[in-house]
């Protein structure tokens, strides 16, 4: 009984590994690879589509005072964007037609300077934002948004009129106002093309000198002044240098 036993034994053991190298005879061999997504196989994601628009500066809830640099980058039609910034009910305070250095296929940079009017003494939550406007219908595309807290710190100088986003016919008249706290109450208001050459100047006085108070003139346009963007820019002279500072720009539209 005892050989009987041991011989059966022998007999399931051989069996067995004659079972186990069956797969060197074409049959499918054991799988030894990871499962998919285990440690050490990596699983295929999609990939994010990489955002047309970007604000680079300011940071994220930074904290910025008027008027507001902006800069980024963008890949848009024509290399055109828009930049704006609204308050916390929803109201734009400020809106720039833009140009970065190169588009449609070819991503660029842009940089850009929004004349906020100061509407309280107190810091205020805003949102800063880029996008590019439809070519089929002008919807606003590709936004991209940047929370900011505007400072209640107030600038040197600042136009309250004409303000960001005014419309002016050529040869129109336009009501220059705002405040300034500025040297012997002398500041100067520049229209400049897109380009940034001067179409034209003018000096003009505060109501007082060495304090905040409020300056104004009407203004007649050139009536020779092709359409298209223009900076209205209001600023002082350096009594140290003679060096422009203080610039505070409002972009308006001539057509």
């Amino acid at each position: 009984m005892v050989r009987r036993r041991t011989i059966s034994l022998i007999a399931v053991s051989a069996t067995i590994l004659a079972i186990t190298a069956c797969g060197d005879d074409g049959g499918t061999p054991p799988y030894s690879g990871s499962p998919p997504g285990a440690s050490g196989t990596p699983t295929p994601t999609a990939t994010a589509r990489e955002p047309l628009i970007r604000i680079v500066e300011p940071a994220l809830d930074a904290t910025v005072t008027t008027p507001v640099a902006l800069s980024g980058t963008a890949n848009t039609f024509e290399a055109h964007l828009v930049v704006d910034a609204q308050n916390e009910a929803g109201d734009t305070l400020c809106i720039r037609h833009v140009s970065a250095t190169s588009g449609s296929g070819t991503e660029g940079t842009w940089s850009t300077v929004l004349g906020i009017v100061p509407e309280s003494d107190a810091d205020a939550p805003i949102v800063l934002r880029a996008y590019e406007r439809s070519p089929e219908d002008d919807s606003i595309a590709n936004l991209v948004e940047r929370p900011v807290t505007l400072s209640a710190t107030r600038p040197v100088i600042y136009l309250t009129s004409p303000v960001c986003g005014d419309t002016v016919a050529p040869g129109g008249v336009v009501s220059v106002q705002g405040r300034a706290t500025v040297f012997e109450a002398a500041l100067t208001v520049d229209l400049r093309d897109a380009g940034g050459t001067v179409v034209f100047s003018r000096d003009l006085l505060t109501e007082e000198g060495g304090v905040e108070s409020n300056f104004g003139e009407l203004v007649t346009l050139p009536a020779h002044l092709p359409g298209g963007f223009y900076d209205l820019v209001a600023f002082s002279i350096s009594a140290a240098d003679g060096s422009i500072e203080n610039e505070f720009p409002v972009q308006i539209l001539v057509q």
